[in-house]
């Protein structure tokens, strides 16, 4: 369950996601928020910093199990140290609901704005075109 998932997140210090991250992933998100450092791979919206804006050493890029082992003894016994590198991901988290209406009311603007104009231009092209009455 969600609450479940929420209790076991605000547990643990690392989440790690070796997926295929299809797109931008609410969990490492959620996982983020709930204090953990996030480890992933660097497969799909993982490899691209707009969707996953972790520290690139937090990146797996190479499956070996011996320097992942190595990275997340490293994570767990320096939590502290590494969770700090997390701060701006964080606050990109917490911001992104802001910058949704933002790009929403943007983009409302912009139909709204783009229909007055072609309704402006219907208008002018029927005032300019002559009258089919006149013609006969």
């Amino acid at each position: 369950s969600p609450e479940q998932v929420q209790t076991m997140l605000k547990k643990a210090k690392v989440y790690i996601d070796f997926g295929e991250h299809p797109g931008m992933d609410r969990i490492p998100r959620e996982a983020a928020l709930a204090g953990c450092i996030v480890v992933t791979n660097r497969e799909g919206s993982a490899a691209f910093r707009q969707d996953v804006p972790i520290p690139s050493q937090y990146k797996i890029k190479d499956f070996d199990v011996d320097a992942i082992d190595k990275l997340l003894m490293e994570l767990v016994n320096n939590y502290e140290t590494h969770t700090q590198n997390f701060r701006r991901y964080r606050a990109w988290i917490r911001g992104q609901r802001k910058r949704m209406k933002q790009h929403i009311a943007a983009f409302l603007e912009q139909v709204v704005e783009k229909r007055h104009t072609v309704n402006n231009a219907s208008t002018i092209h029927i005032l300019q075109t002559p009258s089919l009455a006149k013609e006969g």
